[in-house]
């Protein structure tokens, strides 16, 4: 079982109710706490220079913004930057964000090895969650499982990052059009730009090109 925790999460009092899981359900007695990524980032450095690492993150996916300027704000880049210096880092999202397309690109892209969904249940899943990792299994909430093993019917394409990049731009779809002739990008015509933006906007639930592009940020597609 797992002996140093580290928990980053910016609501003391849900960071305070994964310490006391934590402590009761499997008397784990170091537990760290870091509101912001960039102090866990620091936590983690001091204790892997200690030569006593952490062997377990808990962190959630995204944090409010104040005045203070963070090198790493969220939680997926985190994981990324730990288990990049530390690959046996044993890692776990707990996060509000139900998108099963977001989730799957965390396990994918990210190398999570649990996801768990805030809810009412969320602390009994996240005691699931640390059972399940410490065998070296991965983990996700009851409500999202299904779609793990099951392949998408959409998959991002190189033609629809490019598409996204442009509309990050500030390009319109006619300008767009123009420049996908240029770089001889096919389809460059209007119509078909039009038809895969309404596409994009379908599979990732966007009401619009604004949402659209936030959200493939959010994806880590740009």
């Amino acid at each position: 079982m797992f002996k140093k925790v580290l928990v980053v999460e910016d609501l003391d009092s849900i960071g305070f109710g994964i310490a006391q899981m934590l402590k009761q359900e499997f008397s784990i007695k170091e537990i760290q706490h870091a509101l912001y990524c960039d102090d866990a980032h620091l936590k983690f450095l001091r204790a892997e220079q200690d030569n006593e690492p952490f062997d377990l993150l808990i962190t959630d996916l995204s944090f409010k913004s104040d005045h203070r300027e963070n090198r790493i704000s969220s939680g997926n880049e985190l994981v990324k930057t730990l288990k990049l210096k530390e690959p046996s880092l044993k890692a776990i999202v707990y996060s509000i964000e139900d998108r099963s397309i977001k989730v799957k690109s965390l396990f994918n892209d990210y190398n999570i090895d649990a996801y768990v969904v805030k809810g009412r249940k969320g602390l009994k899943h996240l005691v699931d969650a640390i059972k399940s990792i410490s065998k070296n299994k991965t983990y996700c909430s009851p409500d999202l499982q299904g779609f793990l093993g099951r392949p998408e019917a959409f998959e991002i394409e190189d033609y629809d990052i490019e598409l996204l990049k442009q509309l990050s731009n500030g390009l319109n779809q006619k300008e767009i059009s123009h420049l996908f002739k240029n770089k001889n990008i096919q389809p460059s015509g209007i119509s078909s730009i039009e038809k895969r933006l309404n596409k994009l906007k379908l599979e990732l639930n966007a009401k619009n090109v604004i949402q659209l592009v936030a959200i493939s940020k959010d994806l880590g597609w740009l």
